[in-house]
């Protein structure tokens, strides 16, 4: 009986190493955790395309993409040291920091991914957003007041809602919003624009050389997605989507854009 336990020991011990890798230690690489949505477009931009121009090719850096950050498991895997940095929405951030004081918030990284779908010729009475997203609560707010419903729901079930008409609108990523029929709305009125995604870092990767060689790269990364024909070409990259140039100035317009506040660094 003890045999049989040891091995089962081992066997969970392996599965764990298998699912979730430990965090980068100065023999390691970096392990970036990002969303797989636009969120995680600049980190996919930063690993695999940084290496080309001025930049030297970086083979200490790797993504994993993450299906939904504020699921309880993608959060977990943070908190317990498998990643060093990581791409998250505004709640999923503000959660862990609540519970663990290892981690910080960087600088937001993308505004306005978020959009709103909506069915022409209605006024919307229900809206779909993701479960767990207070931040999408207030966008449908901010547009339709306060007399409008949402009805939160898994990811993934927000266009087949939409599709099925169990909704007026969807709050949905922009490359998801944009495969869809239906009006687009931008996330805010607002000039200022809706923080969607923020970079969190674990505080004792902080003082590891690399993290300023990433900070470094993050920046170039956000300067150049938002040139147009960057954007173009990555999100063909990125998810295999013909964008065309319409397409883009519909982005534009919608206020979608990267950006990143190089914090402080140490001396």
């Amino acid at each position: 009986m003890k045999k049989l336990f040891v091995i089962a020991a081992v066997a969970v011990l392996l599965l764990t190493a298998f699912l979730y890798p430990q965090r980068g230690g100065d023999n390691g690489k970096v392990k970036i955790g990002a969303p797989d949505d636009t969120g995680g477009m600049i980190i996919h931009y930063l690993v695999h395309e940084k290496g080309y121009g001025d930049a030297e090719v970086q083979h200490d850096f790797e993504l994993y993409p993450v299906k939904d950050c504020c699921s309880s498991t993608s959060q977990w895997a943070l908190s317990s040291n498998q990643y060093d940095l990581a791409v998250m929405c505004p709640d999923a951030a503000e959660s862990l920091l609540e519970k663990d004081g290892r981690f910080e918030i960087v600088s937001p990284c993308l505004m306005n991914s978020d959009i709103v779908v909506v069915k022409p010729g209605l006024t919307p009475q229900k809206i779909g957003i993701a479960q767990n997203r207070t931040h999408q609560t207030q966008i449908v707010a901010d547009i339709f007041g306060q007399g409008c419903a949402t009805a939160p729901m898994l990811p993934a079930a927000i266009p087949y809602a939409y599709e099925k008409n169990a909704v007026d609108g969807v709050v949905v990523d922009a490359l998801r919003g944009f495969t869809m029929t239906g009006d687009k709305l931008p996330a805010t009125p607002v000039e200022a624009g809706h923080i969607t995604y923020v970079l969190v870092v674990n505080n004792s990767f902080k003082d590891d050389p690399r993290y300023q060689e990433f900070l470094d790269l993050f920046q170039q990364s956000v300067e150049e997605l938002n040139n147009p024909d960057i954007l173009i070409e990555e999100i063909g990259r990125y998810k295999n989507i013909d964008f065309s140039r319409e397409e883009v100035n519909q982005w534009n317009r919608l206020g979608i854009k990267h950006v990143f506040t190089i914090p402080e660094m140490r001396g």
